[in-house]
């Protein structure tokens, strides 16, 4: 029985290992910051601040913040270049800052693109949130933990462009 033990835990152990390896041994991608005017929004962004709370989560973020207006909306833009767990869902963030975050239906914009879509309300504040994360080769994600699994294992490569997009919404 022990002999069975034993073959039981040596091949999970090997059907495992390659995803643990894969985190600890894969490069960063070396690719430098191409800068914000690469960054897969049409239009013109204006440059925003990051509020104290954001600065400290940029310095430790494994790539680039930026925060971006365009009229009325608002855009987050992350770029990445390697798998990491830093990078997450907005409604995570804007739960921690005391909205109340619902699903909503993926939402397409006039280009036909689909975002994967919540709602976010504050007090009377209540905003259309939608984001979606593209690989170098021009792989879609509209969920980020299928982008993490994804890009730990080596079936995309990067560095990715993380799109948060913020729309005001009627109340």
């Amino acid at each position: 029985m022990n002999a069975r033990l034993a073959v039981f835990a040596l091949a999970t152990l090997a059907a495992v290992l390659p995803w643990f390896s894969a985190s600890r041994t894969r490069p960063e991608t070396g690719t430098r910051f191409p800068g914000w005017t690469q960054a897969p929004v049409r239009g013109d962004l204006s440059p925003g601040n990051l509020g104290p709370r954001e600065r400290r989560f940029a310095e430790q973020f494994p790539g680039r913040v930026g925060v971006f207006e365009q009229g009325r909306v608002s855009w987050v833009i992350r770029w990445v270049d390697q798998p990491t767990r830093k990078l997450h869902p907005a409604g995570d963030c804007l739960r921690g800052a005391g909205f109340t975050v619902a699903p909503a239906p993926a939402w397409q914009d006039a280009d036909g693109t689909i975002w994967a879509s919540c709602t976010a309300r504050r007090d009377s504040e209540r905003y259309r949130v939608c984001e979606r994360i593209l690989d170098a080769n021009g792989r879609v994600w509209a969920d980020v933990s299928a982008w993490y699994w994804a890009a730990l294992i080596g079936r995309s490569q990067g560095p990715w462009w993380a799109l948060t997009r913020i729309e005001p919404q009627p109340r």
